[in-house]
């Protein structure tokens, strides 16, 4: 590759990030209200619907100076690309069952393949940096009390975690907890549920994880983010006033039923419910992520000392970078 290729690949690059970084923001505050409300998610901004826009950022990917940023554009844009695929629309509406489950996961195969050369899987998991293979475990037992109504009211957990500026809290009564990075490192909206259950005080404490990780470092792998997570959200495992009995319980649980959901994605898991669960129709490839995630916040918890975080989050980054391959 000649200096010239560089330079047309950063001058490329460089127009699709402004281009994105004047949509989006809109866009993601937009989302962020529809999905608190119950309604419709906006379309995605025209400028990560451009037939040309994944080319630019793999295009931009082959050069070792550019590598970080198109890395991150590439994490952007193949997911949209996969989940705009015709042959994906078609089987993601109908509705979910094992039968129609096996059609979408099969769609999303060939979208990838036509995309990358490889299966969908093996692209979630370089994207979100998750390369371990992940161990078997059988369906874990539900823990009682779980989501049971809290006996007191709980104190706000934004108290108990310290945040930066620029983080918006909405609770919503039918929404699902999630996060959204508006703006990194200056602003996130975070959607959590109205904390009536021991789940609902979880839920929220992992979402102000994300937004934590989104304001303090900006953009990462999704291994480290949900690392982030799951480090934050043990405040409610810590002797205090956040504390939960249940709450160390249901985190061995969700390990164990992530690798139950990870071997059903790659042919293998037992399918017990009688249809599929949310997280394998809506967001695939995730499971595998959860499992290693929870391996490096054990590891933060063993290891960092205070104010040490953000060093670790950066440092973990950088490592899943170095070693994600897409061709």
């Amino acid at each position: 590759m000649t200096a010239c290729d560089l330079l047309a690949a950063e001058l490329a690059l460089d127009r699709l990030e402004a281009t994105v970084a004047t949509e989006l923001p809109a866009h993601v505050r937009a989302f962020a209200a529809a999905h608190a409300a119950g309604r419709p998610a906006p379309a995605a901004p025209a400028s990560l619907l451009r037939p040309d826009a994944l080319v630019i950022a793999r295009q931009a990917l082959a050069h070792p100076l550019l590598a970080d940023r198109a890395l991150a554009m590439v994490r952007l844009l193949a997911p949209i690309a996969i989940d705009l695929d015709a042959r994906v629309v078609t089987a993601r509406a109908a509705t979910p069952s094992w039968a129609a489950y096996d059609r979408l996961a099969a769609a999303r195969d060939v979208a990838a393949h036509d995309r990358f050369g490889i299966g969908f899987l093996e692209l979630v998991h370089r994207l979100h940096g998750t390369r371990e293979p992940v161990t078997a475990s059988a369906w874990p037992q539900v823990i009682a009390g779980w989501t049971e109504p809290l006996a007191d009211a709980p104190p706000p957990l934004a108290d108990a975690l310290d945040l930066p500026r620029g983080v918006t809290v909405v609770s919503s009564a039918v929404a699902r907890p999630r996060a959204f990075v508006v703006e990194p490192r200056r602003e996130v909206i975070v959607v959590v549920p109205v904390p009536r259950t021991p789940a609902d005080q979880f839920a929220t404490a992992h979402e102000l994880g994300h937004a934590f990780a989104a304001l303090l470092v900006g953009v990462i792998p999704r291994v480290v983010d949900e690392a982030v997570a799951s480090y934050t959200a043990r405040v409610l495992e810590a002797p205090g006033p956040w504390f939960l009995p249940l709450a160390s319980a249901a985190r061995v649980r969700r390990v164990a039923l992530a690798r139950v959901l990870d071997g059903i994605e790659r042919g293998q898991g037992d399918r017990v419910p009688a249809d599929p669960p949310w997280a394998l129709w809506h967001d695939p490839g995730a499971q595998a992520t959860y499992v290693a995630a929870e391996a490096l916040a054990d590891h933060w918890v063993a290891t960092l000392g205070p104010d040490a975080l953000a060093s670790a989050i950066r440092s973990a980054a950088s490592e899943v970078d170095r070693v994600t391959v897409l061709a």
